[in-house]
C-alpha cells in the first residue's frame, strides 16, 4: 500500500481540547476536510486490516490529539464503532476532550484497581467510547509493555471497528516505539514551521528502523491567510501520493 501525506485544515489554532472542531462547524471547510481524511483512511483499509491506529508527532504541540478527538468525532457520527485511548501518560489530555475527570483509567485497570467494565467510558455527544490514562504512574515503560494491555487491545479489536491511541511524541521519549507494537498502523502527525525538518525526517527514520507501519502524514497548522497568525490560522489539507 501507498504511503499518503494529509493536511488538515481548522478554523483556528485552540487550545481547547474539548472544542472539537467538527461537531462545533459540521458545515464548515474544516469539518468537509476531515471526511475527506475519513474516506481516505476507508480506501487504505478496504480490507479492514487497521483496525488499531496509533497517532504520533516529532514534537509536542503540532496538533495531534486535536486531530484524533476530531477524526473520532466523524466515526461515531458515522455508525463506526470507535474508542478512543490516551496512552500519554505523561501529559494526558483525553480526559480534557471528553471534559471527564482523569480516573478509573488505564493504568487503573492494569494494577487491578477497576474492571474492564469500569475502564469503558462513553460519551453520547460523540458517539464513542473511551478510555483516559487514569491515576499518574512512574512505571511507564512497564506499563506500556504490559501483556494485560496487549491483552486489552486485543479484546477490543474483538468489539470496534476502529481502535485509536493518542500517543506521545516520536522525539525526546521512547514511548511512541513500544506503542507502536500495539498498532496496525501509524498516523504521523507535523505541524508547519514547528519541527524542523532534519528532527521530522529523524522520527519517521526511527519509526521506520522500528518496522512501523507509517498508514500516513498529517501536516498540520498550515497558514492560508499570507501567514497571519491567531484567530484566522488555519490548518490545510491535502491527500497526494508520496
Amino acid at each position: 500500500m501507498n504511503k499518503k501525506k494529509m493536511k488538515i485544515f481548522a478554523p483556528e489554532r485552540n487550545e481547547r481540547y474539548d472544542y472539537v472542531v467538527t461537531k462545533e462547524q459540521p458545515l464548515s471547510y474544516t469539518t468537509e476536510s476531515f471526511q475527506k481524511v475519513l474516506i481516505n483512511l476507508d480506501y487504505a483499509n478496504i480490507d479492514k486490516k487497521i483496525k488499531v491506529i496509533e497517532f504520533t508527532s516529532t514534537l509536542a504541540s503540532e496538533g495531534k490529539s486535536t486531530f484524533v478527538s476530531n477524526l473520532a468525532y466523524l466515526m461515531g457520527q458515522k455508525n463506526k464503532k470507535t474508542i478512543l485511548i490516551d496512552l500519554d501518560l505523561r501529559k494526558p489530555k483525553g480526559h480534557r476532550v471528553f471534559n471527564s475527570a482523569n480516573k478509573d483509567g488505564l493504568t487503573d485497570y492494569l494494577s487491578g484497581k477497576i474492571s474492564y467494565e469500569s475502564l469503558i467510558k462513553h460519551s453520547d455527544e460523540f458517539g464513542i467510547d473511551y478510555i483516559v490514562t487514569g491515576e499518574k504512574t512512574s512505571s511507564i515503560v512497564n506499563v506500556l509493555e504490559a501483556q494485560k494491555l496487549a491483552d486489552l487491545i486485543q479484546k477490543l479489536k474483538e468489539t470496534y471497528d476502529y481502535i485509536l491511541l493518542d500517543a506521545p511524541p516520536v522525539i525526546a521519549v521512547s514511548d511512541a516505539l513500544y506503542i507502536a507494537k500495539l498498532a496496525d498502523g501509524v498516523i504521523f502527525v507535523v505541524a508547519q514551521n514547528v519541527a524542523k525538518k532534519t528532527l521530522v525526517k529523524e522520527a519517521i527514520q526511527t519509526l521506520r528502523s522500528n518496522n512501523v507501519h507509517i498508514i500516513g502524514t498529517v501536516l498540520t497548522q498550515v497558514s492560508l491567510k499570507g501567514g497571519a497568525y491567531g484567530y484566522g490560522y488555519d490548518y490545510g489539507y491535502r491527500y497526494e501520493e508520496d
